[in-house]
């Protein structure tokens, strides 16, 4: 199943999807602390800045499953765009394939007065909505308690561990008495694990329950034993907000319920929260710290002490004959100019030509022989339009680096983006191209199991049909039974070797009344909810609207429990329904020829076709037989079929031989039922003598 995860996906983490989504396809959007990982299945990219991107994602990928995590699942979160995002989705939802959209939204629509909040996200649901009933979306809504996490930044308890770092105070919005909403999020993706596991189409608004009544107070208390020291200020007169009570709805139908209270998480969550800020790719030291805090400040420091220095140089230096040719206050302005730019520039001129200034009163220049001489005003000017020319500049390359750097950005997003695509391309193309050519579910293919099961004896038929459903389903736990509408028993016919043990040699249609409805209509019937001693696929086999056959497979691989591989099964029953049928048609249309008149033994050319099928079924051990050559000294050959009748199973094979003799094929019988068998053929007045090898050759063996 290929499965999106879009919104507020910050609480989304690898173990997250694997408990949610199991042997999924899953790409997240918009989480930038989770990493693609291909092994197991999971693409993470930014959120798609155009509806193009968007579009171009759901074409490619076709979701069988959306969930959007609303941005009122963090507490005291930002909730701008949630509206404009989410129809977005949805209205690529209803261009695609069908897919199954699950809203997760907060606990807003739970409360009991209704707040501004409240009106917003019903505002939201009414969209989920609208759009299901005009497109006939399959939608549901969950709404939940908010979530908490350690490393997700927008998160309450995240900022809560940043401010106590900075030793700040804490203000709570709430008064201690407010129950605190919280929700364990691996609690959260078993649930959602649970709803795709047993969705139904019915639209449903689901409420997660408050279980375990934990206040803000005791949320201090339990901060307080982690974070030293921690100063936290309520709002005493804000208004004490309640859910509504449980409508067990989730419990009842999904079989769940928290399990995880947010106090016994948040020492968890702080551990995440150490870890994740002092180990980030490298140790960052005080100094860099202050520094990245406090540029401005630094970068003042640096000018003030820069023009001391060339200061004290110009004083030291100024009366050398090699400085004169070069100007230290003009280096000062186009240092810091082309440094930092053009605020930086105007300053270092404004300081220099103060500088300047200075240096012509020492001289006994005054202040208006300057003012008046206008060729005194050239190094002033010069020195404004060197900074102010340096500073221009160094402004233009940063904003043609930042738009650059941007540009590049973009370009490598879309980059991975075709990359995925090109790669999902080319997955695509591969499976496409084995199915063409060697698929199991091809028109040739189907065409040569038609060829292969054009055989109108039963034995042989189920050796064919089981070499080819193990070929085609990749499964060797098969099993045919052959069904009496009599007794209400099924007796089995044959069994794939390797699931030898697995099978018992008869069973009771009553004790599998769960598969009977979907059986009886001629549908595949699977045990998804792994109903103790049920097969997980079964199908029946009709003939006049009366089951004469079933098909069991035993056991199945995890990607085998697909709508694609049972629909496979289900086309692979229909073919042998239809040759077996023909071959039981043709057996009772030939059966005046094959049975001993006015009795139920089969004629030697017959009964050795027979028991050369049993020989076959099991050397490749798919079934296994006993035959008996039995003694009716007193009784007639009428006599001996009617007194067998009595005392052997409808799937027993008796027969003649060209002398006259008279043998029995005990079908999937073994060394344990052969004396309970012997004992009643002798109540009966038959002798009977086991043998090793097919008819008409006697060989050593057990006598009765």
């Amino acid at each position: 199943m290929k499965v999106l995860l879009a919104g507020n996906t910050g609480y989304v983490t690898g173990k997250f999807i694997e408990e949610a989504f199991p042997e999924c396809q899953v790409m997240v959007l918009g989480n930038k602390m989770l990493k693609t990982v291909r092994k197991k299945q999971i693409i993470s990219r930014p959120f798609p800045k155009t509806e193009l991107e968007l579009g171009d994602i759901f074409r490619t990928y076709e979701f069988e499953a959306v969930v959007y995590f609303s941005n009122y699942l963090t507490f005291h979160g930002e909730l701008e765009g949630e509206a404009e995002n989410l129809r977005k989705l949805l209205q690529y939802c209803r261009k695609g394939q069908e897919s199954h959209f699950l809203y997760v939204t907060g606990p807003e629509g739970m409360y009991d007065v209704p707040t501004g909040k409240t009106l917003l996200v019903e505002n939201a649901e009414d969209v989920c909505r609208r759009y299901a009933k005009l497109y006939d979306l399959k939608v549901k809504i969950l709404r939940t308690p908010y979530l908490c996490s350690g490393i997700y930044r927008k998160d309450f308890f995240y900022r809560i561990f940043e401010a106590a770092k900075e030793n700040q105070k804490q203000f709570f919005q709430e008064a201690p008495e407010q129950k605190a909403y919280f929700l364990y999020p691996m609690d959260l993706a078993e649930l959602m694990f649970k709803l795709y596991d047993n969705w139904s189409d019915e639209e449903e608004i689901l409420n997660v329950p408050d279980v375990f009544a934990v206040s803000f107070w005791d949320v201090t208390e339990e901060l307080k034993k982690i974070l030293s020291p921690v100063s936290i200020i309520y709002k005493s007169s804000a208004t004490i907000e309640k859910i509504k009570e449980d409508d067990k709805q989730i419990r009842i139908n999904y079989n769940w319920f928290p399990k995880i209270s947010v106090l016994d998480h948040i020492s968890e969550m702080y551990e995440e929260y150490k870890e994740n800020t002092q180990n980030n790719g490298e140790k960052i030291n005080w100094f860099t710290s202050f520094g990245n805090r406090n540029k401005k400040v630094l970068r003042v420091c640096e000018f003030v002490v820069s023009f001391l220095a060339f200061e004290f140089l110009q004083h030291l230096l100024g009366n050398q004959a090699q400085f004169h040719m070069i100007d230290l206050r003009l280096v000062f302005i186009v240092l810091f100019g082309s440094l930092y730019g053009l605020g930086y520039g105007i300053a270092g001129a404004a300081a220099q030509a103060v500088s300047l200034f200075l240096a012509y009163e020492s001289q006994g220049t005054r202040w208006y022989t300057l003012f008046y001489e206008p060729a005194n005003w050239i190094p002033f000017i010069f020195y404004f339009a060197t900074g102010a020319v340096c500073g221009y500049v160094r402004m233009k390359n940063r904003e043609n680096l930042e738009f650059v750097s941007e540009e590049n950005q973009l370009i490598r997003e879309k980059f991975i983006f075709m990359r995925d695509l090109y790669q999902e391309t080319l997955l695509d193309k591969k499976r496409y191209k084995k199915q063409i050519l060697g698929s199991k579910d091809s028109f040739g293919k189907i065409f040569d199991i038609t060829r292969k099961l054009d055989i109108v004896q039963p034995e042989e038929l189920f050796i064919e049909t089981m070499h080819i459903m193990e070929e085609v389903l990749e499964n060797e736990t098969f099993a045919f039974y052959s069904l009496s509408q009599k007794n209400g028993y099924g007796r089995l016919e044959a069994a794939s070797p390797k699931s030898q043990g697995m099978y018992s040699a008869s069973i009771r249609l009553s004790e599998y009344t769960f598969a009977m409805d979907a059986l009886e209509k001629g549908q595949v019937w699977a045990n998804r909810d792994f109903i103790n001693g049920y097969p997980m696929y079964m199908a029946g086999i009709r003939r006049e609207g009366s089951l004469v056959m079933l098909i069991c497979i035993q056991e199945v691989k995890n990607e085998q429990l697909t709508l694609y591989y049972m629909n496979l099964f289900q086309i692979l029953c229909g073919l042998v329904e239809t040759s077996l049928l023909r071959a039981l048609e043709y057996q009772e249309a030939t059966e005046y020829r094959k049975y001993v008149e006015k009795t139920r033994i089969l004629k030697p050319e017959y009964f050795e076709k027979s028991l050369e099928l049993q020989h076959s079924m099991r050397e490749q051990k798919m079934a296994s037989y006993i035959l008996l050559k039995l003694k009716y000294e007193n009784m007639t050959l009428e006599e001996a079929d009617e007194a067998l009748d009595g005392c052997i199973r409808e799937n027993d094979i008796r027969g003649i031989s060209q002398e006259g003799e008279l043998y029995l094929i005990l079908t999937q019988a073994d060394d344990k039922a052969l004396p309970f068998v012997l004992g009643r053929l002798e109540r009966k007045g038959f002798g009977g003598k086991v043998l090793d090898v097919p008819a008409g050759k006697e060989a050593a063996g057990e006598e009765a």
